[in-house]
């Protein structure tokens, strides 16, 4: 160390050690600030899947083959499911059509919710095979841990069941907030 005339260290020297300090402080603050990134919860996770072509829907409840969505979670969260699902009904002037779609944790589930949709085409309309709607969905899953969890895309004709009546598209996006 370099020492002044008087025998006490130079004010130079001082430096080098506050600036050396300084430098040890920054980048373990910077290996502080990397790590909580790293271990940190994920954050919104994304999955989204489509499927086009006709398949039946029919008088019991049935899912839409390959209108599904899969997404593997990192701890307990939700997942919101947003859909959109063209569907085409056949009708017969004097019967009431009426199917209902859903968003659902099994391809077996066509139960009636706030998150059920409907789509009616009335007695009184002309015969067609081809009213056609697209219906949008939307639903919350709770997910009480990690794993990976699937949505379907199911429907039922509870009202004139036709053999014109069927999926013709669905679109689905997923997205996981954790808690």
């Amino acid at each position: 160390m370099a020492k002044s005339e008087s025998g006490t260290p130079s004010r130079r020297v001082d430096r080098r050690v506050w600036w050396a300090a300084l430098a040890v402080v920054v980048a373990a603050g910077f290996l502080v600030a990397v790590l909580v990134i790293r271990l940190a919860p994920p954050g919104p996770r994304m999955a989204e899947h489509s499927v086009g072509g006709p398949s039946s829907i029919g008088p019991t409840c049935v899912h839409y083959p390959g209108a599904e969505v899969s997404l593997t979670t990192a701890s307990a969260g939700t997942i919101v499911v947003s859909a959109t699902v063209g569907i085409g009904i056949g009708h017969t002037v004097g019967t009431n059509d009426t199917a209902r779609l859903s968003l659902a944790g099994t391809s077996t589930e066509c139960g009636i919710s706030n998150y059920t949709a409907f789509v009616s085409v009335p007695a009184g309309l002309p015969s067609s095979t081809s009213y056609f709607e697209t219906v949008p969905l939307l639903r919350p899953f709770l997910v009480s841990s990690a794993g990976t969890y699937t949505v379907y895309v199911n429907g039922i004709m509870s009202e004139g069941w036709d053999p014109a009546d069927r999926f013709d598209s669905a679109s689905l996006v997923a997205v996981y907030y954790p808690n």
